[in-house]
């Protein structure tokens, strides 16, 4: 039982780190990581969607039979809400005149909202990770690699749209973004084993949810007007990656 719960932390920490690596590239070499993004969000969205159409969609389906597909479509249209009126809304006022202190007030209050819904998203990957090492080790780790390859553009993001808004915070709570997820995977120890499988089926069916929620509308939309092979080659070994892990015993 006690390597259950290190093995849970251990990924939860390494998609902690991920995005704390994409925050710093960000901070440091942020026209290389900008240039760059494309074929990182590309191999990303290939492999969250191969690991929702091969493992989640199929696991949710079992488990939770005729909840299953409602649930999916409940977890997409939250990360939408989510990002709609919390994240992208947020930042979709960025611009204000420093004389005018209702506007900054106004846009002070805005990162402090996208903070909000950027730790609760990686809240939640957390205790995804939780959720899919408690079905079994191998889903665990699709799992848990599909929300370390979506950290390190998260990164990004957190550290660009909170920079905007709160410059003189924006890597302290870059970095509270980054520790949600390891605080997500623990939180999921509290209650992960006490969960029926209809329950692991459902909460497999929102994590799917949301994962093509962040690959159709966080990843896959940075890569276009940007389209060339280089950028479908690395969606193409997204999916490869999680098709080969399939196969290891």
């Amino acid at each position: 039982m006690v390597a259950f719960e290190i093995t849970v932390m251990f990924y939860g920490t390494v998609a902690g780190l991920a995005t704390l690596s994409g925050i710093i590239l960000m901070r440091s070499k942020q026209e290389w990581a900008i240039k760059r993004s494309q074929y990182v969000n590309s191999f990303a969205a290939g492999l969250i969607l191969a690991l929702v159409f091969f493992h989640l969609l199929p696991e949710a389906s079992e488990l939770s039979e005729a909840l299953a597909f409602p649930t999916i479509f409940l977890g997409f249209f939250g990360f939408y809400l989510l990002e709609n009126f919390i994240v992208i809304h947020s930042g979709s006022e960025l611009h204000f005149h420093e004389s005018d202190p209702c506007l900054q007030h106004t846009s002070e209050i805005n990162g402090v909202m996208a903070f909000s819904g950027l730790a609760l998203h990686s809240l939640i990957d957390g205790i995804i990770i939780g959720v899919g090492f408690e079905l079994g080790t191998e889903i665990g780790v699709l799992a848990a690699l599909a929300v370390i390859a979506h950290e390190v553009p998260e990164g990004v993001t957190s550290f660009a749209l909170i920079n905007e808004t709160l410059p003189d915070k924006s890597f302290i709570l870059s970095v509270l973004v980054a520790i949600a997820t390891p605080i997500g995977a623990l939180v999921s120890l509290v209650f992960v084993h006490s969960l029926t499988d209809n329950l692991i089926g459902i909460l497999l069916a929102i994590a799917a949810g949301t994962f093509i929620y962040v690959s159709a509308s966080d990843l896959i939309p940075q890569t276009h007007g940007r389209q060339n092979l280089k950028t479908m080659v690395s969606f193409l070994l997204g999916a490869i990656v999680i098709i080969l892990i399939s196969f290891i015993p």
